[in-house]
Formats: structure tokens, sequence, C-alpha cells
């Protein structure tokens, strides 16, 4: 299938993609479409804190990014229409998904297209000032990391909410089995701090809230009984791809170049892409040998 009708919403224009007609349509029928939704999940939510939110207030709602339901599940968390910031097109075009996302509020950006990029944040502003409000996954892609609760956010939160004066809250989700648990916080001016400030802070709130979800709804597993070494790089990367090979058109190379990285922090591959274009010498030999070489122990010797 394609949806080819809904190829209007890339328009850059927002006028053209967004009316006060459309968004009160959407705030009217926004419970009975969450009634909906339960329908096309797998799993089951349970919704184990959320904070009032204010009344009257648009807010921007910063969510999790980690498995597929987890963009359903925090729209049956918030507890409001949100229009949602998407950026996997093809999944939007290709799937029911995009017809679900058109009938709840949808804003398109085309992710490798500065214009898009830019006309994505006037969207949302030109929205919230319309008394809309806006679920996005500041992530910007999934969080696969092993070790990182939020990976880094991009800015675009904190600019949006600044033009557009909403408030910004926390949701996080977590999927165990057939469960998923969400918590939503409470929304905040991140605008009454500087722009990296804000930023640190929404990061370390959205951390929260899932770290509390791990440790009331999930099991303790003993480091003991978990694999280590290349076994756990192992380990991990079968757990990832399960968790993508569930979604009909995981783009992997659009998702990987969608992580924000910070400017002042040196990722391993980078710290290590000398390695791909160093020839062995018998100078540079302990970098390649074995358990005495750096790179050995990226699992790459």
């Amino acid at each position: 299938m394609y949806n080819k009708f809904l190829e209007f919403l890339l328009e850059n224009d927002p006028k053209k993609v967004i009316s006060p007609f459309g968004l009160r349509v959407r705030q009217i029928f926004n419970p009975a479409f969450n009634m909906i939704i339960p329908f096309k999940t797998p799993t089951k939510l349970q919704i184990v804190g959320r904070a009032r939110m204010p009344k009257n207030r648009p807010v921007i709602f910063a969510a999790t990014h980690g498995f597929k339901e987890d963009v359903d599940n925090s729209i049956m968390t918030i507890g409001r229409n949100a229009y949602i910031l998407v950026g996997s097109l093809e999944q939007f075009f290709k799937t029911t998904d995009g017809i679900l996302g058109w009938a709840n509020g949808v804003i398109l950006v085309d992710r490798l297209d500065k214009e898009s990029r830019s006309a994505s944040k006037e969207k949302m502003v030109h929205l919230i000032k319309m008394g809309g409000s806006i679920l996005m996954f500041p992530e910007g892609t999934w969080n696969v990391s092993p070790n990182q609760l939020v990976a880094g956010i991009f800015p675009g939160i904190y600019d949006t909410a600044k033009e557009s004066g909403a408030l910004v809250a926390p949701v996080a989700t977590i999927r165990h089995g057939e469960m998923v648990y969400s918590m939503l916080g409470k929304a905040f001016d991140i605008t009454k701090y500087e722009r990296t400030e804000g930023l640190k802070i929404l990061r370390d709130k959205m951390a929260t809230l899932k770290w509390r979800l791990m440790e009331e709804k999930t099991p303790v597993v003993k480091r003991k009984t978990l694999p280590v070494g290349a076994e756990a790089d192992i380990y991990w990367r079968i757990q990832t791809d399960d968790l993508k090979d569930e979604v009909h058109f995981f783009e992997h190379e659009l998702e990987e170049k969608s992580i924000y990285k910070h400017k002042d922090i040196t990722h391993i591959e980078e710290a290590f892409d000398f390695m791909r274009r160093m020839l062995p010498h018998h100078k540079n030999a302990f970098l390649f040998r074995g358990s005495g070489g750096p790179f050995f122990h990226r699992g790459r010797g």
C-alpha cells in the first residue's frame, strides 16, 4: 500500500498542512481515538504515573523512543491530543500507521532535508500558537544504547518551546514481555534555563522517569547471569535487531545518521577510525596484537 493522499503533509508551508478546523476536530475526537489504539497494539499499557497538565496551556511532550509501540503508548499516556512529529517517512506512507497518524494529527519531517527540518519547527510553532500540543521524540531515533537510559537530545525542542511559549513535559515508556509501562512527568518551562542547561534538565527528567519504571516494574537481573565481553556485544545486537525487525520499514542508514552527536563528545567509532586506514608496521604492531591492542577490546582486532 501507499498513502498517496497524505503527500500534501510534506508541504513546507504550515498553513497548507495545519488548520484550526482540523486541530479542533482532532481535539474533540481524541478520547474516541485513544479507545481505538489498544486494538492495534499487541501489548497492554499500564500508566504508572501521570502528572496533571496545566489546562489551556500548550505542551510539548518529550518522549523516550526505543520500540515499535512506544508512539501508541505515549499517545495514550499523555491524555490529550498532540500532533506527532514523524520522521520515519517510509513507515508513514507505506503502512496503516500513516493513516492512523494523520487521524491523530502529524507533522512530517524529512530528516535528511534541511528545508524540511526548518519547516517542521515552523509547523510546530504554528500549531502551538493555535492552541495545539506536540508529541516529539527528541532523541531523534530509537535509543538502542546498552548503557544510556536516554541518548543525546536535539535542541529543536528547546527552540520550539522558546518561540511558541509552550511548556515541556517528559514522557517515558518501557516494554517488558507483553506489558508496556509508562509515566508522564510534570510540565515545566524549559526556557527559564539557558539552552544547554535546559536540555540537560529535560534529559535528566526523561531518564529519571525511565529509571523509575525499570526499578518498579522489571525484575532484578544478577550481573553474573549476563554475558560478558564479545558475547555481551552479540547478545545486545540480537536484542536490538529483534526490536528493529518488528517494524516493516526500519531505515537503518537513516536512523544511524539521526543519532544526536554532541560536538564536544568523541564517539568510539570516531576515536578508532584511524585504525581503518592504518597500514600494519612493526612500529604500530602493538595496536593489533591480541589482548595488548586497545582496538582488540572493541571486538575489531
